[in-house]
């Protein structure tokens, strides 16, 4: 949980009435556990090894709770159920990537709590408070767009134009658009909790739990736009430097959030992204230094074809397919080892027909000997470590992944930065590959300036947003079999239409 972290001060308020005991302890655990409370259910905490449970390393906990004292106070309350089972082993001088802490899941009585605290409407503002329980103070001392240092306590490299951004720190949201969206979930989790959850989701939503998890997450963004911070319908926000560059935005965040989220949050505003951004920066940094990536430029010149063949012969999702051929390009393993990122993502028997199927084994080769040309002929500093086109350095007895990862993501913070540089009070949420302004930008202008900066001709994809929760749930093959009729239609809002209602 990053310092910057804040949790609404009116949560805690809510712990200390439904919660026996939580009043008594010390201010700080107090604001430790509420901090605890209000970030567990995020993306961020999802644990890799236990099924819906999160993710707290036992650093973090010393420094909160102090050495050996979260069991106590754990005990005494109690939070969270905690599992036995942790991982932590080095790989020669490097921690394993398969690491894991314990499981923590909340104990019925904090989830019961939670439950209650996010069917609010909250008519009034609260301030913000961060773990060590000062106030985040209101608009006038608003944090800056992006923090002075990096996760590893080194200055920022951010341009200047960046460091003034108002907007980027002071992210406007549709709440009318939001609370429909709310609404909405809370129909759809009514609906699986009564045994009536239709037959027609799709497989990134299939579960309860997940269910549960975006109408958490709509619930935060809500009330993060209704503190006194940032004023209503307006959400403070900060991002922090990794040490490759990239930007992570702090706390809960519109940028880790799912589509559709976003969608409601930015509806009408615009969207850029850099299309298969690392695929098309590796397949560029390879070319010049004479390999020619053939796999990969067949898949770049023929991406949803590829993607649906892949899927349909390994017998997963489209989207799946896509985030797999994502993790080959991170170093993901072609094995089914439980473990393995791509195991771990759709499944060990759907794993082993994926590494069966050719398109998939051509781009992964390809990947593989594309990252061994790159490594070999890049730059190294006398020590031997590499320099991204951010500015920032990597060792050289890193993995090769994460050296490669580490070159990717520096082209890509490169590229997202000459973007808010040249308009750094339209640009309101950062993505990575990608940025949402609140007007339409002329997209030729930067993609020629991103080339001039980065050496990487990257096409920059523009849509508008726009909100269709159903488009998110409904299987396309099933659309044919609803109608007017369908129970479905009657959970939608207005601003929801389905898309065959008409």
């Amino acid at each position: 949980m990053a310092r910057q972290a804040t949790v609404p001060e009116d949560l805690l308020v809510h712990l200390q009435k439904t919660i026996p005991g939580f009043r008594s302890e010390s201010d700080r655990c107090q604001h430790a556990l509420a901090s605890m409370v209000w970030m567990g259910r995020t993306k961020r905490r999802r644990h890799p090894h236990y099924e819906g449970a999160m993710s707290f390393g036992y650093e973090e906990l010393e420094e909160w709770f102090g050495r050996d004292q979260f069991d106590i106070i754990n005990s005494r309350l109690p939070f969270f159920r905690v599992s036995d089972g942790w991982l932590y082993k080095l790989a020669g001088s490097h921690w394993r990537e398969d690491n894991f802490t314990k499981g923590y899941w909340f104990t019925d009585m904090v989830q019961a709590s939670r439950d209650k605290y996010f069917s609010k409407l909250w008519k009034k503002e609260t301030r913000l408070l961060f773990i060590e329980g000062q106030i985040l103070k209101a608009q006038k001392s608003l944090p800056p767009a992006f923090a002075s240092t990096d996760t590893k306590g080194k200055a920022s490299r951010v341009c200047k134009a960046a460091k003034g951004s108002k907007e980027l720190r002071h992210v406007p949201v549709d709440l009318e658009t939001l609370g429909q969206l709310r609404k909405w979930l809370r129909g759809i989790r009514a609906e699986w909790q009564a045994g009536r959850a239709p037959h027609d989701l799709v497989t990134e939503y299939p579960s309860l739990v997940v269910i549960e998890r975006l109408y958490e997450l709509v619930s935060q963004v809500i009330r993060l736009a209704k503190t006194d911070v940032a004023g209503r319908g307006y959400i403070a926000q900060q991002y922090t430097e990794s040490p490759s560059g990239r930007l992570y935005a702090n706390g809960v965040n519109l940028q880790n959030s799912s589509s559709l989220i976003k969608e409601a949050a930015l509806a009408g505003k615009w969207e850029y992204d850099f299309s298969n951004c690392h695929f098309e920066i590796i397949k560029q940094m390879a070319a010049q230094y004479g390999y020619e990536c053939k796999a990969i430029a067949d898949y770049l010149a023929n991406k949803k074809p590829t993607r649906k063949a892949i899927a349909d012969q390994a017998g997963i999702s489209v989207e799946q397919a896509k985030v797999c051929l994502l993790a080959i390009m991170y170093g993901a393993r072609a094995s089914t080892w439980d473990e393995n990122a791509i195991p771990q993502e759709i499944g060990k028997e759907a794993a082993d027909r994926l590494f069966r199927v050719e398109l998939f084994r051509d781009i992964a080769k390809d990947v593989a000997r594309a990252r061994t040309v790159i490594l070999k002929k890049w730059p190294r500093t006398a020590n031997g470590s590499l320099t991204n086109a951010y500015g920032k350095a990597i060792s050289g007895t890193a993995k090769k992944a994460q050296q490669l990862a580490h070159l990717l993501q520096g082209a890509e913070a490169k590229a997202l930065m000459v973007a808010i540089d040249m308009h750094p009070n339209d640009l309101v949420l950062l993505q990575h590959d990608g940025f949402v302004s609140t007007k339409k930008l002329y997209v030729p202008d930067i993609t020629k300036a991103v080339l001039q900066a980065t050496g990487y001709l990257l096409e920059l994809e523009e849509s508008q947003i726009q909100v269709n929760p159903d488009a998110h749930f409904l299987k396309a093959q099933n659309k044919k079999r609803f109608s007017n009729q369908n129970p479905m239609l009657a959970r939608v809002p207005a601003c929801f239409p389905h898309p065959l209602a008409s």
